[in-house]
C-alpha cells in the first residue's frame, strides 16, 4: 500500500490524468445509456428506408442535400426542424430515422424530436459518410 501512495505522490500529474480519463469514460457511458434514441448502422437504415411508417429525414443543409442524399429521404435542415415537428407528427410515422453528414447533427436532431414527444427515434451513426463508405447508393439533386 505504501508503494501505491508513493507512486501517486511522485507521479501526481499522471495520476490526475488517469482519474480524469476514468471519469470521462464513465460519464460518456452513462450518457450513451441514458439517450432515448437509437444509433443505427447503414445496413439497418437500408432495411428501414422506404418502408411504410418510417420517416427518413436528412437534416443537412441545402447544398449537402443536392450533392447526394438517401433515396426516399425528406429534407429538413436542422435549423428548421423544430418548426417542422408538427408536419412530421402529422405524417404519423411509426419511426423517425435521421441522418446528416457524420452523425453529430442527426444526434442533436434526435434529441430535439425526443424532447418534442416522439418516441421511436433513431439516427444513422456516422451519417452519410458511413452510408457511402458501405457503398449504398445516393440520389443527386432535388
Amino acid at each position: 500500500m505504501d508503494s501505491v501512495i508513493d507512486f501517486l505522490t511522485r507521479h501526481w500529474v499522471l495520476s490526475l490524468v488517469a482519474v480524469a480519463l476514468v471519469i470521462l469514460l464513465i460519464s460518456n457511458e452513462l450518457s450513451r445509456r441514458m439517450q432515448k434514441f437509437k444509433t443505427l448502422d447503414p445496413a439497418e437504415v437500408a432495411r428501414k428506408a422506404g418502408r411504410d411508417g418510417v420517416a427518413l429525414i436528412d437534416v443537412r443543409e441545402d447544398n449537402e442535400w443536392k450533392a447526394g442524399h438517401i433515396k426516399g429521404a425528406r429534407h429538413i435542415p436542422l435549423g428548421k426542424l423544430e418548426s417542422k415537428l408538427g408536419d412530421i407528427r402529422g405524417d404519423n410515422p411509426d419511426e423517425v430515422v435521421l441522418y446528416c453528414r457524420s452523425g453529430n447533427r442527426s444526434a442533436t436532431a434526435a434529441n430535439l424530436l425526443v424532447k418534442g414527444g416522439f418516441e421511436n427515434v433513431s439516427h444513422l451513426g456516422g451519417g452519410i459518410i458511413a452510408w457511402e463508405g458501405e457503398n449504398y447508393p445516393v440520389a443527386k439533386g432535388k
